[in-house]
């Protein structure tokens, strides 16, 4: 063997590296705190989202699919009173912000935005509107289909969205309960997909899925 010089010793020493931070165990700790801070409130973040979904569905249901801009300013009105009660350091500003949020987020969920101030000719409409939906309402669903599909054959397409918004509408009041429960089911799929690092499972989870659809198809 040979002989390794002091000075090839001291070379290799100098130029090794050097750590520039070396971490306590009460520091390596406090990250661990830290982290679990972090991921606790991912958690929370999620299920506000899925709070504030869940209510702006509510709200939804609550004004239908045509809210009269009375119907609204009235629902508002009573929302901003009972949420001041609930909440007491609330005021008039934080409680319409609070409004404003729950009204976006309805809208991104289901299109449905505030209807504009009518005036006294709208409001002759809307009256005339509201006497047509109730005798729909008040239709079997077989007199709904006969009418379908007679302005169809007629190329009444503006009748004919009337009839199909109010057998849409009795098709979600028919499968409220399920539409509700297919959604927390989800949402508990998503929290608990989120804990999975088995490549191998989440293989078999994915091929048990639905395809996604293409970016030409209608979702």
């Amino acid at each position: 063997m040979g002989k390794t010089k002091i000075n090839e010793v001291v070379v290799q020493l100098v130029e090794a590296p050097k750590a520039e931070f070396i971490m306590s165990l009460d520091q390596a700790d406090k990250v661990d705190q830290i982290i679990d801070r972090v991921l606790q409130s991912e958690d929370h973040a999620f299920e506000a989202d899925l709070g504030m979904e869940k209510a702006s569905m509510m709200l939804a249901e609550l004004f239908g699919t045509a809210p009269t801009y009375a119907c609204w300013e009235g629902t508002r009105s009573a929302w901003l009173r009972k949420y001041m009660a609930r909440k007491p350091n609330a005021n008039d500003e934080s409680a319409e912000r609070a409004w404003q949020r729950l009204a976006k987020r309805m809208e991104k969920e289901t299109g449905l935005t505030k209807p504009a101030k009518p005036s006294a000719n709208a409001q002759r409409v809307a009256s005339k509107r509201e006497e047509e939906k109730k005798a729909l309402q008040g239709m079997v669903d077989s007199q709904l289909e006969q009418m379908l599909a007679a302005y169809k054959a007629e190329d009444e397409f503006a009748k004919a969205a009337k009839i199909k918004a109010e057998m849409k509408r009795r098709s979600d009041e028919a499968n409220k309960d399920m539409i509700e429960t297919a959604k927390e089911m989800r949402a508990d799929i998503v929290k608990r997909i989120k804990l999975v690092t088995d490549t191998r499972l989440l293989a078999k989870i994915l091929d048990s899925l639905p395809e996604l659809p293409s970016e030409e198809a209608e979702i």
